[in-house]
């Protein structure tokens, strides 16, 4: 029966539809078969290249991190100053310290220091330093940046100027404020 069916047909025109399946299977077995497994390959190539990269990165990305452990010491610096590895207790101290050193280079009298433990802020305890000034404006001005470059963020809640003499030209002030520093809670 199929050689009855295939005698229909000339040579040339057997030929041709012969050549076309031939083409049609290799058609479907390239689709479905090899072109799944090219794309597979190209994407194994496309990571392979890729962790090639972050290999040859390594070191790169190591001194990424470094480079971000030194800005968050060096924001914890400004945050905090030298309190920030300070334990608690030697806080005050250090503080005060801090302050008649700063009264002495900058020609202020630092009267007093009152230590007093401040409210809570959500999850940071807030110190403060009452404390008692006497000097000229400017040396006062410059104690006032002394004490923010060297006690990193001190934020001053209140602020009390009065003249102590009657001088015109360069006034002794007396001077109050409250300054408020913060640490974190543990």
């Amino acid at each position: 029966m199929m050689l009855t069916a295939l005698n229909r047909f000339d040579r040339k025109e057997l030929s041709l539809i012969l050549t076309i399946t031939v083409f049609t299977v290799i058609a479907l077995l390239f689709t479905y078969g090899v072109l799944p497994k090219i794309k597979i390959y190209r994407g194994v190539s496309k990571t392979e290249v890729t962790l090639n990269k972050v290999v040859e990165n390594g070191d790169l990305l190591d001194t990424q991190l470094t480079q971000l452990h030194d800005d968050i010491e060096l924001l914890q610096r400004r945050l905090h100053g030298d309190m920030a590895s300070l334990p608690e207790k030697e806080i005050e101290a250090y503080v005060i310290g801090k302050l008649q050193r700063m009264s002495w280079q900058n020609n202020v009298q630092l009267v007093g220091v009152e230590p007093s433990a401040g409210a809570t802020i959500e999850s940071f305890r807030e110190i403060l330093f009452r404390v008692s000034l006497a000097g000229n404006y400017f040396d006062l001005f410059h104690w006032l940046q002394d004490v923010s470059s060297e006690l990193g963020f001190v934020l001053i809640k209140q602020y009390e100027m009065k003249p102590t003499d009657n001088l015109s030209v360069s006034p002794r002030l007396s001077v109050r404020l409250t300054m408020a520093t913060y640490r974190a809670l543990r």
